[in-house]
């Protein structure tokens, strides 16, 4: 008898559990790994790359703030691309562009050499994230999507970790074009990935939306632009203004074309799916509370404790250990305790952490290491269960973009993150508003003191969040033989899970209450 058309979810599911499932994670993992790298190594060379270059520190910096730009706008057309063509090509695609890029920032012997090779590391890097999780859910199928999006968590919490400081060591020992010439073996993924990456793929097919990624396009680098500027050259420098300008009349364009458009940039399914929106908003929250602490640590250990490149890589250290600890641990227990508990236990040590880390700025080190550690534990926590929460109120056919679109906010909520921190960082003369501070490097205790509010929203945003999944086996079945979402029956708020195995019965499948 006829099951209707295949679905990816439901395919992958028999073979879940295969050699080729385990190196579809394995790939997508190692090309992960050098791009989390790429972005944690840099920080600690920039001063290097300023003075072998010869420009000023300032200018140096728009080698990140370019890179985040291009990765920032990048990331959504992957993901949109991938829902119209499939990911597999893409992912390989944006390796491939990754690694060049990294090759050719190795030899750059100039800044507008080195500045265009970035971008061109930003343009394939973006393919990474959310790609990259897309193939590999669909590889092990619904049942494992906790337990693979937990390795993936931990492999980001590894790179963050080694990226100091093997980038200081590497840095030390060979100069900073050392780091981007090891980014470039991320291409080594590239011969495996044409073998092994799932062809399968049901694809939603039509045309791009042109016009509204590039209104997506402009309000995002607006976003970025504007507090990263602002936070380094003041509110009222130019890039700040026009990112101010950008994020404004590119946002209110969206959300006009939006309206008028029959098949929008963003999927129509997406704004009206009251769950989706909650959970992005929280990958955005959490992030600023994660990455601006980590990005504003370094500059404070290197200003007020004198600590060198590697001697911050090993006090950020146990950071990235229990960040991947704690990511493989909510992976494996998502499905059974449910993304609520977890994401308010992981909310509530980051709340500690950044408390602690605002009362001990300035001071010793080993407190901030401690609290540095707590606040990548409580991440690792909450961000699997949010990732994964996430996959499932999503079509199948619509995981690219959907996963995309959180990977986008992910990004944008880690640099406005920092840039609130650095512009409290930066205000001269600043009383500390934390009672428990002593006053050394009261700027800094204020940011890392600013960064409770956006956990504080995301606790609060936690009831949104499924309390468990009840389950013998995966996830409830959903008819596919319908040719629309609404004709299937599925609703935008709906917060059942999509199909396992083709065939499996509903009385056995688990409901997220």
């Amino acid at each position: 008898m006829s099951q209707g058309p295949r679905d990816p979810a439901n395919a992958t599911a028999q073979t879940g559990n295969d050699e080729n499932a385990l190196l579809v994670l394995l790939v997508v993992c190692f090309a992960l790994f050098f791009g989390v790298f790429n972005a944690s190594a840099l920080g600690v060379v920039l001063p290097d790359i300023a003075a072998d270059l010869d420009v000023y520190v300032g200018q140096a910096g728009w080698l990140m703030t370019g890179f985040l730009l291009v990765y920032g706008v990048a990331i959504p057309f992957y993901g949109k691309l991938a829902d119209l063509h499939g990911a597999r090509p893409l992912f390989m695609l944006g390796v491939g562009i990754f690694a060049a890029g990294s090759l050719l920032s190795g030899i750059a012997d100039s800044y507008p050499l080195l500045m265009g090779a970035r971008l061109l590391q930003a343009a394939g890097g973006a393919a990474v994230p959310g790609l990259g999780m897309t193939l590999a859910i669909r590889a092990y199928g619904p049942e494992s999507r906790g337990t693979v999006l937990g390795v993936i968590g931990a492999t980001i919490g590894v790179g963050a970790a080694v990226g100091p400081l093997l980038g200081g060591a590497l840095a030390d020992a060979w100069g900073w074009e050392s780091i981007f010439l090891v980014n470039a073996a991320a291409a080594l993924a590239i011969p495996v990935a044409m073998k092994v990456l799932p062809r399968d793929e049901d694809t939603v097919g039509g045309d791009l939306d042109i016009v509204g990624g590039l209104l997506l396009a402009a309000a995002v680098v607006g976003l970025i632009l504007a507090p990263t500027e602002g936070s380094r050259s003041g509110w009222t420098s130019p890039f700040a203004v026009l990112g101010a300008v950008l994020a404004v009349v590119g946002f209110a364009t969206l959300a006009w074309h939006q309206r008028r458009s029959a098949s929008p940039f963003i999927s129509k399914e997406f704004v009206g799916n009251a769950k989706f929106v909650a959970f992005v908003t929280m990958s955005l929250l959490v992030m600023a509370a994660n990455l601006g602490p980590l990005i504003g640590l370094p500059i404070l250990l290197a200003a007020f404790n004198g600590s060198t490149a590697l001697e911050v890589g090993v006090i950020l250290l146990p950071a990235g250990v229990l960040t991947g600890l704690s990511a493989v641990v909510a992976g494996r227990l998502v499905d059974r305790v449910g993304a609520r508990r977890l994401a308010r236990i992981g909310g509530a040590v980051m709340l500690v952490a950044v408390l602690g880390l605002s009362s001990a700025a300035g001071g010793e080190v080993w407190p901030m290491s401690l609290f540095a550690g707590l606040l990548g534990g409580g991440f690792g926590l909450v961000n699997t269960p949010l990732a994964t929460a996430v996959s499932r109120v999503v079509r199948p056919q619509l995981l690219g973009s959907g996963l995309g679109i959180n990977s986008m906010l992910f990004f944008i909520g880690g640099s406005l993150g920092a840039a609130v921190l650095l512009a409290f960082a930066a205000a001269a003369g600043a009383s500390s508003l934390n009672p428990l501070h002593d006053g050394a490097a009261s700027g800094f205790s204020n940011g890392l003191l600013a960064m409770t509010l956006p956990l504080i929203a995301l606790l609060f945003l936690t009831s949104r969040l499924p309390v468990a999944v009840r389950e013998e086996g995966a996830e409830p079945a959903v008819s596919p033989a319908v040719a629309t979402p609404l004709q299937r029956g599925w609703r935008p708020d709906c917060s059942i899970p999509w199909a396992p195995e083709v065939g499996r019965s509903t009385s056995t499948a688990s409901v997220e209450r």
